[in-house]
């Protein structure tokens, strides 16, 4: 959490998922109901030295030692909240003074402070202690929503590995040699942390599905979950083949050790010197990685948890249940957590940082790793993770680009820095503008999910071509290509190298109306205003560009607004999204 972060909340105001406390020197009274009702409904973020009216006041310096503590002390104090919940208090430093930023995450369980439970109800904290419906609701809601709080009658201690117990205090005294679950005996740990619970609703106390998955025997994990495991794959020498394989259906500390490793045996390390601290930063990105795939997967999934390591990319995937579809924005995502109470435990082993930061470090070091490659995520019923090993960009086209789309000279240096954005999957397309040409142009004819709105279609020959290729296209008519998923890629390349001078006509590949999509873009690769758009498409109706073009690419998700809030702002652009990037350079 940095300032601009932070006066981003400020702008925000105080709603169900931020609350402002003005104290400068003690903790408010209200300040733990907030804790618990954030917890209890979607998580939620306290600014601590921001009045009611949002302008900061600052925690005095000389309180902030013991307000940390006091915080700490009592939220893992169960006389305070049942069940704990813990926490590392951040200080930010504003021009107008000290900020203390305390992020409290979406719990699986349902806390209580001083015995009264609470939710969160726009910028209220509602109590709810004696509205037995809400609270039915709450928890159905949480052990739907969690399946890692699943109890498991049948499991005991017995079932668990004794030694992962040393092993965790261990890490967690490297971590913070005082931590406070060091003087817990094993039971208690699992109670503290949330593996061993009651659940209010049936009455029953027991294990957790987390409880096993960080602690059982390999034998437990199989009976409770035969299906799971971690695939860790090599392909580098022979992408049809395995050049090496690791197959983990074990607890989650050795797992995460053991895909450290493993990586660490592939992958060449690359230091980089982070102010005067000499940083690992193959260390640093996969820590992340690794960390995300075991914190966020979905267990209840049969499917496997792969890494694939090639001589070009690492492409890590997880079963997932997905808050939202499509390609995450580093800058601009509200993550949500998906296992609390494991991510919780991975935090205090110094393997997890705030929720988010994951997606945020990955970006932010491979980049460092790979000079400007940028990771991709994408959010789906599998979450996947891709790596770039190598970069290349599409900017030595930005002139053929240009030229192609028909702009005028002027628009050159705007495409140009677009375009050096925007990465391909192989040098050869970064190099020839013939194969970067064939293979966008059969990537945008596969890509009918979401073309479908775009009413996207190619030149009338290649259609017919196409048509020719699916069942019954005589009676359909060549430009109802509803089956063309059923081609393959290699054999658009052929049917579009059928067509007469194809490499000649240029943009005469697509139809105008696809021509004009791909023209905007690959203007909106930079913030662009409307009025810039039309002069340098020559388009005279501002109105029928927008409702025409610009609407359907914001439906789908390629394009959106830089100020979101203020449609007709004059200072207005249109941006390329995540998913917009892909589509465009054909992955």
């Amino acid at each position: 959490m940095d300032i601009n972060q932070v006066n981003q909340l400020i702008r925000q105001g105080e709603g169900i998922q931020i609350e402002f406390k003005g104290s400068k020197e003690s903790i408010p009274d209200s300040f733990y109901e907030t804790v618990v009702s954030f917890s209890n409904t979607d998580g939620g973020t306290i600014l601590l030295g921001v009045n009611d009216q949002g302008s900061v006041i600052g925690v005095d310096p000389n309180a902030v030692v013991k307000l940390k503590k006091n915080i700490i002390s009592a939220l893992n104090s169960d006389g305070c909240i049942n069940p704990s919940i813990f926490v590392e208090p951040i200080i930010v430093t504003h021009p107008e003074g000290l900020i203390m930023v305390i992020q409290i995450l979406q719990s699986s369980q349902v806390h209580s402070h001083a015995g009264e439970i609470y939710i969160r109800s726009f910028e209220s904290d509602l109590k709810i202690t004696h509205e037995q419906q809400k609270i039915r609701d709450l928890y159905i809601k949480k052990s739907n929503f969690f399946t890692e709080t699943n109890i498991y009658p049948a499991l005991t201690i017995k079932d668990l590995e004794e030694t992962l117990f040393e092993k965790a205090r261990n890490l967690m005294r490297s971590k913070q040699s005082d931590h406070p679950w060091l003087s817990l005996n094993n039971e208690n740990i699992l109670r503290s942390s949330g593996l061993l619970i009651k659940d209010f609703n049936t009455g029953l106390e027991g294990f957790t599905l987390a409880s096993a998955l960080i602690f059982g025997k390999e034998t437990t994990i199989r009976s409770i979950i035969p299906a799971y495991r971690i695939e860790a794959l090599v392909r580098i020498h022979d992408k049809d083949r395995v050049d090496d394989r690791l197959t983990l259906q074990k607890n989650l500390i050795d797992s995460y050790l053991e895909l450290k490793q493993f990586i660490n045996r592939y992958l060449p390390d690359k230091f980089y010197l982070d102010g005067d601290q000499r940083v690992d930063l193959r260390d640093k990105i996969f820590r992340e990685v690794i960390g995300n795939i075991i914190v966020h997967r979905e267990y209840t999934n049969h499917a496997s948890t792969e890494i694939i390591i090639t001589d070009t990319e690492v492409v890590a995937t997880n079963p997932n249940i997905p808050r939202f579809h499509g390609v995450i924005n580093p800058k601009e995502f509200n993550p949500s957590p998906k296992n609390p109470n494991i991510r919780k435990f991975f935090k205090e082993l110094g393997w997890s940082d705030e929720l988010g930061s994951g997606i945020r470090n990955t970006n932010k070091y491979v980049a460092l790793y790979v000079t400007n490659a940028k990771p991709i995520f994408i959010e789906d019923e599998t979450f996947k993770t891709i790596i770039p090993l190598v970069w290349f960009t599409m900017e030595k086209h930005a002139t053929h680009f240009q030229l192609w789309l028909g702009l005028p000279e002027e628009s050159l240096p705007h495409i140009t820095k677009g375009l050096s954005n925007i990465s391909l999957s192989n040098e050869s397309l970064a190099e020839n503008w013939e194969d970067l040409l064939l293979h966008l142009i059969s990537s945008w004819s596969k890509k009918d999910i979401k073309l479908e709105q775009l009413r996207w279609s190619l030149n009338q020959d290649i259609e017919q071509e196409i048509g020719k290729k699916v069942p019954s296209w005589d009676q359909k008519g060549a430009k109802q290509i509803t089956e063309i998923s059923c081609i393959d890629e290699d054999q658009i390349l052929e049917l579009i190298k059928k067509v007469p001078s194809w490499d000649q006509k240029g943009a005469k590949l697509l139809s105008k109306r696809s021509l004009i999509l791909i023209t905007i873009l690959t203007l909106t690769l930079e913030p662009i205003k409307l009025q810039d758009i039309l002069e340098w498409m020559a388009y005279k109706k501002r109105q029928s560009l927008r409702e025409i073009y610009l609407d359907p690419l914001m439906k789908v998700g390629f394009v959106t607004r830089t100020i979101k809030d203020k449609p007709k702002d004059p200072e207005q652009k249109y941006v390329i999204t995540e998913s917009g990037k892909l589509f465009l350079a054909g992955s």
